[in-house]
């Protein structure tokens, strides 16, 4: 059975997140939930300990990404809001967090 565009997509995500999280981050940033959500004029967001576990007390961190945003622009810049919304990951987990869940929609659009 070929691989689905839902596993390829995510998989490709989850992938780029491991190796960023290993090569800018010594791989210091915890585990998060990658989804793909449209919202209005941001490339991405951060939300802190949006999801919890159904049959855990656990909670995750929700990094999302807009595929509205993906026409026109190449892998790496598509990667590089992955990044970004990484980076409040890191500022969550090891700085100072934010007060509110954090949209990627810095400068214009390409």
């Amino acid at each position: 059975m070929s691989e689905t565009i839902t596993q390829a997509q995510y998989r490709a995500f989850q992938q780029a997140y491991d190796f960023f999280n290993a090569e800018l981050f010594a791989g210091s940033l915890p585990h998060v939930l990658v989804t793909l959500q449209r919202h209005a004029k941001a490339r991405g967001y951060f939300s802190p300990e949006r999801f919890t576990g159904r049959s855990q007390q656990t909670t995750a961190h929700e990094l999302a990404m807009n595929p509205d945003t993906f026409t026109g622009r190449t892998d790496e810049e598509i990667l590089s809001t992955l990044a970004h919304e990484m980076a409040h990951v890191w500022q969550q987990t090891h700085g100072k967090p934010p007060t509110v869940a954090i949209t990627t929609g810095n400068g214009p659009r390409r």
